[in-house]
């Protein structure tokens, strides 16, 4: 093969290797950019001593797919921290109910700096998803609808 034959060769495949680079980078951008599920704050409670801050939240991941309503705790003063590509703050999740924040009704009190209670009226049973009793130091208690 001659000499300007491998050259171009050569440069095709390095264009060409450069166009994939460019791909993966601008798609790595875009998801992170345009999360496919994102979580709108619907509600915050921090408690007595400003430790801990509880948030309720909502989500929904396209439009055929149903609302998820829930609570995050953390520590006061500390960001939530949403997934690099699908956008879901899932650290922290204590209380995961498959319906909408506004029907759901769910809120928060705190009982003691180490108390939380979470009231849902609404929550439809056979739809909670989660709804732990201990995060950390915390004791959560629930008010829900019985079956």
């Amino acid at each position: 093969m001659d000499p300007f034959a491998r050259k171009m060769v050569y440069g095709s495949f390095v264009y060409g290797g450069m166009l994939l680079v460019m791909f993966a980078v601008l798609t790595v951008v875009y998801l992170h950019t345009r999360p496919r599920c994102s979580d709108r704050v619907v509600a915050e409670s921090t408690d007595q001593s400003g430790q801990w801050t509880a948030t309720v939240m909502e989500r929904r991941c396209g439009d055929e797919t149903p609302f998820f309503a829930h609570v995050n705790l953390r520590v006061a003063g500390k960001d939530l921290h949403a997934a690099f590509f699908s956008g879901s703050a899932t650290e922290g999740e204590i209380f995961v109910v498959e319906q909408d924040a506004a029907s759901a009704r769910i809120s928060l009190h705190w009982i003691s700096p180490m108390a939380l209670n979470i009231t849902c009226p609404r929550c439809i049973p056979s739809l909670l998803r989660k709804h732990d009793g201990r995060w950390g130091n915390v004791i959560i208690n629930y008010d829900l609808p019985l079956r």
